[in-house]
């Protein structure tokens, strides 16, 4: 039996955990290839224009599975108590039943994290009657996806390389070694920029949708990412908010932006988006307001399938070497006005 996995939104996340449960009902994953202009050609034209690149992505990546028995489809509504994912997670597979190609049925479960783990696995179950397996099956599943995951969140520091760590598990290998840096000549030196990428996962590691942003990024700065940042410290720069962030991905953006705009070794923030992200649009206001309090350079990248490499290249060098210029002249300060504050253009 051969599942097919899109290589989109979900994927950069929770694939692990799928990939472990699949593995031990002894079920093949067949995975979409790298986003091309293929694959979003073909999103764009069976995806709503009101939805976000990345579900436009997704679509795409739907139609480009072949010779399946399944495409996998959850509905993951919470993946941690007392939150939800993003709306475009409830809505699936719904809002993509016209992206699945002709022939192919399509395998789904609910995940809702919020009524515990026990009602979790008894969801999983009832998919598992549709694959002909039993609840022990189903249970021994459920608990080797979860090693897998655990795996892969150990290995996301600060050496942690998503490509290399994801590329063992595609291979259904048994454990993840923590890969070595493949670049020796880019390794960081104390004297070059620390910028930080805040951003959803699906976008950051979505190297063709981000025309290579990381890369670009890394080759002309030592690069940190909410990957790298302990959960214990999340939460901990949640606290000052008056009213929890629900979703959960937003809550992982705030808490490691809040994280790196009180870091004095952070140089600067860039934050990732897609044009029409609900989540995004507040998350990101908060933050701003905060880089501007610290005076910490900040800037705001938001994509779509329209936007161009030239454009983004030569803002990522304008900010960079604004960036750069600020940290030289730190000690100055112009005379011209009359006060200093939050909302001063001074500095």
């Amino acid at each position: 039996m051969k599942i097919g996995f899109p290589r989109a939104l979900y994927y950069f996340d929770f694939f692990p955990f799928w990939t472990g449960f699949f593995h031990q009902l002894n079920i093949e994953v067949v995975i979409s290839p790298p986003t091309n202009r293929q694959i979003m050609d073909l999103g764009l034209k069976n995806a709503s224009d009101e939805t976000c690149l990345p579900l436009k992505l997704l679509s795409g990546h739907i139609q480009a599975l072949k010779a399946v028995d399944w495409v996998f489809l959850p509905r993951m509504v919470s993946v941690e108590a007392e939150t939800y994912t993003c709306p475009k997670f409830l809505g699936i597979p719904e809002s993509l039943l016209s992206s699945v190609p002709t022939g192919i049925p399509v395998l789904t479960v609910t995940l809702n994290w919020r009524k515990g783990q026990r009602l979790v696995l008894k969801d999983l179950q009832k998919m598992g009657e549709t694959l002909g397996k039993s609840k022990i099956e189903i249970k021994q599943a459920f608990y080797e996806g979860q090693k897998w995951q655990e795996k892969f969140q150990k290995t996301r520091g600060a050496e942690w390389n998503f490509e290399e760590s994801i590329r063992e598990i595609e291979n259904l290998s048994t454990c993840l070694v923590k890969p070595q840096p493949t670049n020796p000549q880019l390794l960081p030196e104390p004297d070059r920029l620390k910028i930080a990428l805040v951003g959803h996962s699906y976008l950051i590691q979505e190297s063709y949708a981000n025309l290579n942003l990381l890369k670009k990024l890394r080759e002309k700065a030592r690069v940190e990412l909410i990957q790298h940042v302990d959960q214990n410290e999340i939460e901990t720069n949640l606290l000052e908010l008056r009213k929890k962030l629900f979703w959960s991905h937003s809550k992982q953006i705030y808490g490691a932006g809040n994280k790196f705009l009180a870091d004095p070794e952070i140089d600067g923030i860039i934050y990732l988006t897609c044009f029409g992200c609900g989540t995004d649009s507040i998350v990101q206001e908060l933050l701003s307001r905060k880089a501007r309090q610290r005076h910490k350079p900040y800037m705001v990248i938001t994509l779509d399938e329209h936007s161009g490499e030239a454009g983004l290249i030569t803002r990522l060098e304008a900010f960079l070497d604004m960036v750069e210029r600020r940290r030289v002249h730190e000690g100055y300060v112009s005379t011209h006005g009359e006060r200093l504050d939050c909302y001063s253009n001074t500095l």
